[in-house]
């Protein structure tokens, strides 16, 4: 349900952004900006910069894709299965969210403050309202990337366990993946900081949410609580193995 719901839900938004149907809002001065915002306005935006996180993303896409079959030679099929169940989920899960949130904050990304500041008419030919111009917040390179890399982070600490360098190298390799992405759609006038910094918080939440939700007790808790409501009070349990 998750997966299936997460890629509909997804690729529906996705659909609907792309009709330009939502119309991209003018920025507004730049001093309205944050101040670690200004920068990406101000700076020389490099046209490359997006080919280089777009290239980060798609290795990070190809990682989830080749882990779950790098996972069936160290630990078995049965965790080819559970690896990849957690990916699609994270993935599903992020896209949905940062979507939905792009819609909800309708944010003017740092090129379009540049090619059409508050001073321009609105019917100049660099204003051209286009709905992938608002979508800044947050980024979903980052969130993906750093959704991805917490996933694969976890998963390293649960097979490999602490005392292998397997899931600290996972750890460094996703802090330094994410922390590229972020720069350069930065750099790309695709994003302020903030919104990479909220994609890869973002990101990185799901990432090791999902993992963990998944995680179960190899053996029954010896004693355990529980609690539920009644309509005059309320009813606790206390039950044990023995």
């Amino acid at each position: 349900m998750l997966i299936g719901g997460g890629a509909a839900l997804s690729t529906l938004l996705s659909l609907i952004l792309s009709t330009g149907e939502i119309k991209a809002t003018l920025p507004g001065p730049t001093s309205n900006l944050l101040s670690v915002d200004r920068l990406a306005v101000t700076q020389h935006i490099d046209p490359n910069a997006g080919t280089y996180s777009d290239v980060a993303l798609w290795a990070s896409a190809g990682f989830a894709v080749l882990d779950p079959f790098l996972s069936a030679y160290r630990d078995g099929w049965h965790a080819t299965l559970v690896d990849a169940v957690v990916y699609a989920e994270t993935v599903s899960i992020t896209e949905s969210l940062t979507d939905i949130t792009k819609i909800a904050v309708r944010r003017p990304r740092p090129i379009d403050y540049v090619n059409c500041p508050s001073s321009t008419s609105p019917t100049s030919p660099s204003c051209t309202g286009n709905t992938d111009l608002e979508l800044s917040f947050f980024s979903g390179h980052s969130s993906t990337v750093a959704a991805i890399g917490a996933s694969a982070t976890y998963l390293a600490f649960q097979r490999a366990g602490r005392r292998s360098p397997r899931p600290w190298i996972t750890l460094a390799t996703t802090i330094a993946m994410t922390t590229f992405v972020s720069i350069e759609r930065v750099r790309a006038g695709e994003h302020f900081p903030t919104d990479v910094l909220a994609g890869s918080v973002a990101g990185a939440m799901v990432g090791a949410f999902v993992p963990h939700f998944h995680k179960h007790v190899q053996e029954a808790p010896p004693v355990w609580i529980g609690f539920a409501p009644l309509p005059n009070g309320a009813s606790l349990t206390v039950g044990g193995a023995f």
